[in-house]
């Protein structure tokens, strides 16, 4: 690329405190992204994963001298502590940060700013020069303060009154919509979903375009790598090949493994649970169930995959997942999907070619029998239709550059 094409780029996201989706989706991209941009990079809250790979990629961090944290606990919540603290926390940054140059400096080096939704991110936006266009990835409205998604225990019972619980969020759901506000006046929005994009217009009153997540193939090899060590891992969790089906997402109840138990049910399939979360009410659920649960640790990228090849069936209950990116890593490596008829999975899998979206009283084990006896067939179709999506780093990191063109050619 021509040395007049390249610009100076800051990637924003507020923390890496949890290591989710969405953080593993921007790392993914990074490289794709430094083929048009020169990229710096700033945090509230750096993990050990985002420091290795920006340092893999010379990118510069930007950091506080000490990490902001999610506040947690009911007057936080009320108060909305948690977003309070990382608009004091960046603007600390602004005259110095933990790397010695404050962000008042960047800023004046810079030539645009991307952020990526999530905790503490959009609370930097006032401090943004007016004169550097903005471009804000959401990759989904706050669930926690505009739907009753993630207020319910792991059984599906409210936590608390839900009227009451909306009420009490009121000052964080309000900041949240200021910050969505002007981060449209400021330049492009994009969604990671069409779906994600109907909501954002729902909660928001704002247009968005879709801008998807993407796969890095050389995560997710057609075939078993040497380090999958499939012999290992099945002696490790004690696992049978196609004896068991896999799900991955915190169980948290809107990532449905509650109801993955349930109908299950005598399926004499056991469930290995990757994400973390299980608790003694989701064991006591599954002993009802006579279902063996496995919820495992943290495990490797290799590890997953050969868990993935071997299972019966990758499957999700997830309530209104914003995109997931489950299916479309599933079709990598043969494993059948799986998953509830809801969200972003009705982009991702096309029902009875691609894997199977289910409804509410649905039969899920014959479901996964069908997935089992057509895993070859329907993971192939899958990648097709993944290809057609164009779910790769460069295409991401190609729209976002065609993102910022028009304000580049008014200079």
């Amino acid at each position: 690329m021509a040395n007049r094409q390249r610009r100076r780029l800051l990637i924003v996201k507020g923390s890496f405190e949890l290591f989710g989706g969405g953080e593993r989706d921007l790392l993914n991209n990074l490289e794709a992204y430094a083929n048009h941009f020169d990229l710096s990079f700033a945090t509230l809250h750096p993990n050990k994963e985002l420091i290795e790979k920006l340092n893999e990629l010379n990118i510069p961090l930007f950091s506080p001298v000490s990490n902001w944290t999610y506040s947690r606990g009911i007057f936080s919540e009320i108060f909305a502590k948690s977003s309070r603290t990382a608009s004091q926390k960046w603007h600390t940054m602004l005259s110095s940060t933990k790397q010695g140059v404050g962000l008042n400096t960047l800023f004046s080096n810079i030539d645009a700013v991307n952020i990526t939704s999530g905790m503490a991110s959009l609370e930097i936006l006032p401090l943004i020069p007016n004169n550097l266009p903005v471009h804000t990835h959401v990759l989904e409205p706050n669930r926690g303060l505009h739907s009753n998604d993630l207020h319910f225990d792991v059984d599906g019972t409210p936590k608390q009154n839900l009227k009451l619980t909306k009420f009490l969020l009121t000052i964080q759901r309000r900041r949240d919509e200021k910050f969505v506000n002007l981060a449209s006046k400021r330049g492009e929005i994009s969604g990671n979903s069409k779906y994600t994009c109907e909501r954002i217009k729902e909660v928001y009153g704002v247009e968005s375009d879709v801008l998807y997540p993407s796969i890095n193939p050389k995560l997710w090899p057609m075939k078993p790598t040497k380090d999958e060590d499939w012999a290992s891992v099945k002696n490790d969790f004690d696992l049978v090949e196609n004896q068991y089906v896999i799900t991955i997402g915190r169980a948290v109840f809107a990532k449905g493994l509650w109801k993955t138990i349930t109908n299950l049910s005598h399926s004499h399939l056991q469930i290995v649970q990757i994400g973390g979360g299980v608790n003694e009410k989701h064991m006591e659920h599954a002993r009802k169930n006579n279902v063996e649960l496995k919820p495992l640790p943290r495990v490797s990228q290799a590890t997953i995959r050969a868990l993935m090849r071997n299972a019966k069936a990758m499957v999700s209950h997830a309530i209104n997942e914003p995109f997931g990116l489950t299916p479309p890593e599933a079709y990598f490596v043969d494993c059948p999907v799986i998953v509830s008829n809801q969200g972003g999975f009705r982009e991702t899998v096309v029902d009875g070619k691609t894997g199977r979206l289910l409804n509410e009283g649905d039969d899920w084990l014959s479901a996964i029998e069908e997935g089992h006896k057509n895993r070859k067939e329907w993971c192939k179709a899958g990648r097709e239709h993944i290809k057609q999506l164009e779910l790769t780093p460069e295409t991401q990191a190609r729209k976002v550059f065609e993102l910022f063109t028009p304000y580049f050619e008014e200079e």
